[in-house]
């Protein structure tokens, strides 16, 4: 008897965001680096899912390279106040669906984000949406030379 392997056809799809940053000031450690950045059409159906393959990081200006943390959420309520520390009431934080941390000198995705299962609806799912948001919250302190210089590239399997 032979045996028969299931193979899936997943669809991947890639995003690219250009959040709006501050290039002056400094940002601190812990500082909010950008607004929630919405995602439209992140998943193909309201309330579907998608698994987090990839992240890439690109500076224009190339002025050093931070830690700095992706909070993927369903929310689009601010973490915090731009350059500033972040702080949000815990109904917002509840909607964290994953956390990609971003190395400092090597903006390559580590860490427990890449692979986590997003989805298109709240915690409760009680309402459901094709889009998705991201916010950046610094690592240490950063600066930005360029408000338009940060691009993030998200891939995703569906």
């Amino acid at each position: 008897m032979a045996l028969s392997t299931l193979v899936s056809n997943p669809k991947y799809k890639l995003f690219t965001i250009n959040p709006a940053v501050e290039a002056t000031p400094d940002y601190a450690s812990g500082d909010v680096l950008f607004a929630p950045t919405e995602i439209s059409n992140f998943f193909p159906d309201k309330g579907a899912s998608c698994i987090l393959k990839s992240i890439t990081i690109i500076d224009k200006q190339i002025v050093a390279t931070h830690a700095f943390t992706l909070y993927f959420t369903y929310s689009s309520t601010a973490l915090g106040t731009i350059n500033a520390t972040a702080g949000a009431a815990m109904g917002v934080l509840e909607e964290i669906q994953a956390t990609v941390p971003i190395v400092d000198a090597d903006w390559i995705a580590g860490g427990g984000g890449i692979g986590s299962v997003l989805q298109g609806s709240n915690r409760l799912g009680t309402a459901r949406s094709r889009d998705i948001h991201v916010v950046g919250i610094a690592g240490e302190t950063m600066n930005v030379a360029s408000t338009s210089d940060l691009i993030i590239k998200i891939g995703v399997e569906y």
